[in-house]
């Protein structure tokens, strides 16, 4: 996280930890807008900037996570799915295709936990 102005991780510090909070009170599980598909990660959580839009979309460079996102993955769609959620650069994008549920679940989890200690880290 080199390099990130301090408002940057401090806004992405406050995103990540609504996002755990949202996460672990089985917020995904909800229904969203409308039944015909299943909640995405951070695409439809109250963290995402056009969570509540109704009209025209925010553009996903305003995301406090889009700071994450490796700028050769920026352009495509949902980038916030383009972030590696660990050493092994594997992605919520990835884990959609290729993971479990279960898997997705703990590696996501995991990953938030670990850029809040990071972020607090002295």
């Amino acid at each position: 996280m080199a390099g990130k102005s301090q408002a940057g991780r401090k806004q992405l510090l406050q995103a990540v930890k609504r996002e755990l909070v949202f996460f672990d009170a089985k917020g995904y599980g909800r229904t969203f807008r409308s039944q015909w598909r299943p909640t995405l990660l951070l695409r439809d959580s109250p963290v995402c900037v056009n969570y509540s839009s109704t009209g025209r979309q925010h553009a996903c460079s305003e995301c406090p996570f889009f700071i994450l996102v490796p700028r050769e993955k920026q352009g495509r769609p949902l980038p916030c799915h383009q972030i590696p959620l660990d050493i092994s650069g594997i992605t919520v994008s990835e884990l959609y295709q290729k993971g479990t549920q279960e898997l997705l679940d703990q590696r996501y989890r995991d990953w938030l936990s670990n850029l809040i200690r990071e972020f607090e880290r002295p």
